[in-house]
C-alpha cells in the first residue's frame, strides 16, 4: 500500500533495515511540507510515491492523532502531525482518475520498488519503446500480485503515460463478464451496455470507444485465459495491458511472447522483517531473532507475513507472551487458520475468507487423485520443500509421476527449480491441512 494507517506506534526499523538502500530524507521532508501547505507538485508526488514504494514513508495513527513518519535506515522521524496532513497526503498520493480504478490495496507495498520498475521497463513507461504492450504478472498465491498492480494504477509515471485513465477488473474463478464490461462502459459514459443481448455487442461498443484512447487496462486474477479475451479485445492500440494470474498455464496462454510474463519474486529477508516490524513493532523489537526465523520459515510470502504480523500485534496488545504463537506461526498452521487481510473480502457477502480458503481456490481445481498427491507432498515435505521426480514417485507410489507434476506446476502449486520442484512453505501447510480428517 502507498500509505498505511497503523494502530501501533512505529519503532526503530532496526538492524535488518540497515541493509536497505540509503534514503535521502530532505527531498521527502520538503515534499511533505509542500503537501501540508497545499502547493505540492507532480514531482513531489513522484518523490513521495517512490518513498512509499521503498517502505521509507508510512502514515501511522496512535488512535488519537495521526502522524506522518519517515522510516529510513535505523530511525523513524515524525515530520508532521494531525489528521488534516494525513488526509492531504493520502488524497495527494492517490488522486482520482478517469475510468474505473481498483480499490486501494490493504497491504504495505514493501520491497516492490524493483517489481514496479521492471513492469514500467517492459511497458515502456520509464523511457524507450515498450517491450510488451501486454504484460502478465504471475506468482505464488499470496505473493502480492493484486497489491502490486493496484498500486501501479496510481503510479505517477504510469498515469502520465496513460493520461486517459484506468480500466480495472478482477475476474475471480467465475466472473460475470458482461457485468464487468458494463461497469467499464459506465465509467466511460456508455450507459446501457448491460442490456446488450450478447457480450460481443457490448465489447464492440467499448472497442470503438477505446480505439484511440491511451488507457491502462488491468485484468486481475485471471483463472481461465478465455475469460480475459473480451477485455483484451476492448483495448485500443495505444492502451497498455497488465494482467495477473497465479496459474503458469494461463500466463503462457495470455502472453504475447514468452518473456512478456513477469514472475513476481518473494520478498527479501530484510524487506520481510521490515514488513513484520511495521505490523508488530513491539514484538519485533523484543523478539527480533525469533521474528527473523519466522520470516525465513514463511519464505518471504507477503500474505503470510501480513497475517502473522496482525496476529502477533493482537497478542502483544493483550499483554500476552508471544513465544508459543511464534512457534505455531513458523509451522504455518496458525497462518492457515487465520482470516485473510481485509482486501480479500467478498464485497457482496461482506465476509473475509481464511487463508486456507484462499489457497483452496487452487486445490479445488484439481481432480481427487491429483489433490491427494498434493496433500501427500505436504506430509513428507523436507525443509526447504524441494522434490525430485524419484522422491515424488516414491511418495505417490507410482512409476510415472510426470502427469501429476505437470498438473501441479500448471496450477502454480509447485515450481520448477533447477531439475527439482519447489513448494512454498504456506502451501506445504495447506497441503498438510488437506490430510486432516
Amino acid at each position: 500500500m502507498l500509505v498505511r494507517f497503523l494502530n501501533e506506534t512505529a519503532e526503530k526499523v532496526g538492524r535488518e533495515a540497515s541493509k536497505r538502500p540509503e534514503v535521502e530524507l530532505e527531498p521527502i521532508r520538503a515534499a511533505l511540507a509542500r503537501v501540508a501547505r497545499g502547493d505540492a507538485t507532480d514531482s513531489d508526488r513522484l518523490t513521495l510515491q517512490q518513498a512509499a514504494f521503498d517502505g521509507a514513508l508510512v502514515v501511522r495513527s496512535d488512535g488519537q492523532s495521526s502522524a506522518t513518519s519517515i522510516l529510513a535506515g535505523d530511525a523513524t522521524s515524525p515530520v508532521e502531525h494531525g489528521d488534516d496532513v494525513a488526509r492531504k497526503l493520502r488524497e495527494f498520493l492517490l488522486p482520482q482518475r478517469p475510468g474505473r480504478l481498483p480499490p486501494m490495496p490493504q497491504l504495505f507495498l514493501i520491497g516492490r520498488a524493483g517489481a514496479l520498475a521492471e513492469i514500467k521497463r517492459r511497458m515502456g513507461i520509464s523511457g524507450g519503446q515498450p517491450l510488451h504492450a501486454r504484460t502478465v504478472v504471475r506468482g505464488w498465491p499470496g505473493i502480492g500480485k493484486t497489491t502490486l498492480v493496484n498500486a501501479f494504477a496510481y503510479d505517477a509515471q504510469a498515469n502520465a503515460c496513460f493520461p486517459d485513465g484506468v480500466l480495472w477488473t478482477s475476474l475471480t474463478r467465475e466472473p460475470a463478464i458482461l457485468s464487468e464490461i458494463a461497469a467499464w462502459g459506465r465509467a466511460l459514459g456508455l450507459d446501457g451496455l448491460a442490456r446488450s443481448p450478447i457480450i460481443k455487442d457490448a465489447v464492440d461498443q467499448l472497442t470503438k470507444r477505446l480505439a484511440d484512447a491511451r488507457m491502462l487496462i488491468i485484468v486481475d486474477d485471471v483463472w481461465d485465459a478465455a475469460h480475459a479475451q473480451s477485455f483484451l479485445q476492448c483495448a485500443g492500440q495505444r492502451c497498455g495491458v497488465l494482467l495477473t494470474t497465479r496459474l503458469p498455464a494461463v500466463a503462457e496462454e495470455l502472453s504475447p511472447a514468452p518473456d512478456a510474463v513477469y514472475t513476481l519474486p518473494l520478498l527479501r529477508e530484510d524487506d520481510g522483517i521490515l514488513l513484520l516490524r511495521l505490523l508488530a513493532p513491539a514484538v519485533v523489537a523484543g523478539k527480533h531473532d525469533a521474528c527473523l526465523h519466522l520470516v525465513r520459515d514463511l519464505e518471504g510470502l507477503p500474505l503470510a507475513l501480513h497475517v502473522a504480523g496482525r496476529l502477533l500485534a493482537s497478542e502483544a496488545r493483550m499483554g500476552w507472551i508471544v513465544d508459543d504463537l511464534l512457534l505455531r506461526l513458523r509451522d504455518g498452521a496458525a497462518v492457515i487458520d487465520a482470516k485473510a487481510p481485509a482486501d480479500r473480502a467478498d464485497i457482496e457477502k461482506q465476509t473475509i475468507p481464511t487463508v486456507a480458503a484462499l489457497l483452496q481456490q487452487s486445490t479445488d481445481l484439481l481432480d481427487q487423485h491429483t489433490r491427494e498427491c498434493f496433500a501427500f507432498l505436504g506430509a513428507f515435505a523436507p525443509k526447504p520443500a524441494t522434490f525430485d521426480l524419484d522422491a515424488m514417485a516414491a511418495v505417490w507410489m507410482t512409476d510415472d509421476p510426470k502427469p501429476v507434476v505437470r498438473e501441479l506446476a500448471a496450477r502454480g502449486l509447485i515450481e520448477p527449480a533447477g531439475g527439482r520442484f519447489q513448494m512454498h512453505a504456506l502451501l506445504v501447510a495447506h497441503a498438510r491441512s488437506l490430510l486432516d480428517p
